[in-house]
This record gives C-alpha cells, sequence and structure tokens, in this order.
C-alpha cells in the first residue's frame, strides 16, 4: 500500500492501528500515523455494479428473451465497476499534527 500523506509504501502486515468495521475501515499509515480510509459510497457502488454485471450476464446467458436488455445493462455495470474501481483510492481522513519549528533566528541572519 501507499500512503495518500507521505508518499510511502508499507506492507499490509506493518498495519499496527485500525478503526472503525466494514467498509468504513481506516488504517494509520506505520510512517507518517496519518489515518487513511476510503469512501464507503464508491465501495458499495463496486460491489452493487459488480454483482448486477454477473446476475445480469447468467440471467441473459438462460433467457434467451432476457438478453436484449440484460447484456447491454450488464455490460454497462461491468464498466461502471471498473471505473469506481479506478478512482477508489486511500485518502487522508485524519492527518497528523505538524509541529511547528521557529526557525525565525535563522532567517533573521538571511533578511539583515
Amino acid at each position: 500500500m501507499i500512503c495518500a500523506h507521505c508518499s510511502k509504501s508499507f506492507a499490509i502486515d506493518k498495519i499496527e492501528n485500525q478503526r472503525g468495521k466494514g467498509l468504513n475501515t481506516e488504517i494509520e499509515c506505520p510512517f507518517c500515523q496519518a489515518w487513511l480510509g476510503k469512501n464507503a459510497m464508491l465501495s458499495w457502488a463496486k460491489i452493487v455494479s459488480f454483482y448486477a454485471a454477473v446476475i445480469l450476464f447468467a440471467w441473459s446467458y438462460f433467457d434467451e428473451g432476457a438478453r436484449a436488455i440484460g447484456v447491454p445493462v450488464a455490460i454497462f455495470s461491468m464498466m461502471l465497476m471498473l471505473v469506481v474501481h479506478l478512482v477508489d483510492n486511500l485518502k487522508v481522513t485524519e492527518a497528523p499534527e505538524v509541529e511547528e519549528v521557529d526557525n525565525s533566528e535563522h532567517l533573521k541572519k538571511y533578511r539583515d
């Protein structure tokens, strides 16, 4: 996995902290301690479109009368699933607090 906050790659077995259940699960990046999660609406759209495509393809295979409408709707549903899969990435839900460093003395020598 790649963290959306620090862009560092980490393995799934390195995840120590997790919160939430189901599609609203969030994980904590082991490097920057940012909480990452996926959009639950996009995940539901992906699941529903997958099962709709499978059911419609199976129904169209066995029922010749349903092929005229079932196959195009199943193809559209499969394309929708693929597009949603491409845009359903990890996002930062809670960024870690950044410590403010007072570097005014360092900057002052360049201003004078």
